[in-house]
């Protein structure tokens, strides 16, 4: 099944940060970022050294970047 451009640009454009407005997209990130944050401190506090907390670092960084591109796709798509 083909996406269609209207579905490649969006998931692939690129979406400015909104900063104020009922819709602003930067409080929605820094909520992300601190709580990532300290999961991550917390686990780094807890967890063995070893390939198993390796694995879990990057997997939280994949979440993580998931979470901020599904933040930033509700901000404006700008053209270029």
């Amino acid at each position: 099944m083909a996406l269609g451009s209207n579905e490649i640009d969006h998931r692939f454009g690129f979406h400015k940060a909104t900063v104020e407005g009922e819709n602003a997209t930067l409080p929605a990130h820094r909520e992300v970022r601190l709580h990532f944050r300290e999961f991550a401190t917390h686990l780094d506090s807890i967890l063995p050294d070893g390939r198993a907390k390796s694995v879990a670092f990057t997997e939280l960084e994949n979440a993580s970047m998931w979470a901020h591109k599904s933040i930033a796709e509700q901000a404006p798509l700008v053209s270029e």
